[in-house]
């Protein structure tokens, strides 16, 4: 029996206009004004986790200075928040979304966001769809020992909602929260919501547990036991 559920945010719970290969490519054209070899990035290919990664790999690589590190990967964080923040006032609710929260959160389930986006926007995200309440914790970027898909990020929310692995399942859109679910050993549900369609999910075989959105997650867990 679950007693929990942990979601990820965007195309999940909610669509937004967010342009993420333009925030990449001016995510790449900064690390590349700061010396990172040309054309070994790229903002369709890579996550923006990955990105930082490759980044960090080079500057350790060149030793860079921890100040020069630092300015950089503010600069970007304001990229990435600037972003998302621009999209809260075009963003708005999966039909049902908002119903299934209410429903899961009445039947005494512990609700968490677990996003790999800015806090400050992941809160006016949910307000905006009046959701916000719902939820005992909300995560965002860099408020986790590890971002999505490492296991630390699912492992810090189970310990923050007071769940262990067995009792909570993720919910997501995208092959990033399958492989979170994975890694940290609990139950995956993905949803057909994201941006990518199909193409979100490795080899576009879908999960195991799938649904059309989340609209139909409160039904489908009564309907397996997963719940009462």
């Amino acid at each position: 029996m679950l007693k929990g559920i942990i979601f990820d945010l965007d195309s999940t719970l909610i669509q937004a206009q967010i342009d993420f290969v333009e925030m990449k490519k001016h995510m790449i054209r900064l690390l590349e004004e700061h010396g990172h070899p040309e054309g070994e990035l790229s903002p369709t290919v890579q996550t923006t986790v990955q990105i930082m990664e490759c980044a960090r790999e080079a500057w350790d690589k060149d030793a860079k200075s921890r100040d020069e590190c630092q300015t950089i990967t503010d600069t970007i964080e304001g990229i990435m928040n600037k972003g998302e923040l621009d999209a809260v006032v075009d963003l708005h609710e999966i039909e049902g979304a908002c119903e299934a929260i209410t429903e899961l959160k009445e039947k005494g389930l512990k609700l968490a966001i677990l996003t790999r986006s800015h806090h400050e926007y992941a809160l006016k995200a949910l307000d905006k769809i009046n959701a916000l309440n719902f939820f005992d914790v909300v995560l965002g970027r860099n408020e986790t020992p590890e971002p999505k898909p490492y296991r630390g990020a699912i492992d810090h929310t189970l310990k923050l909602i007071g769940l262990e692995r067995g009792e909570v399942a993720m919910i997501g859109d995208h092959q990033i929260d399958r492989d979170s679910a994975s890694n940290s050993g609990t139950m995956f549900i993905g949803v057909a919501t994201g941006r990518r369609g199909m193409k979100s999910w490795a080899d576009q075989t879908p999960p195991e547990h799938f649904l059309p959105s989340v609209k139909e997650l409160p039904g489908y867990l009564v309907e397996r036991g997963f719940i009462k």
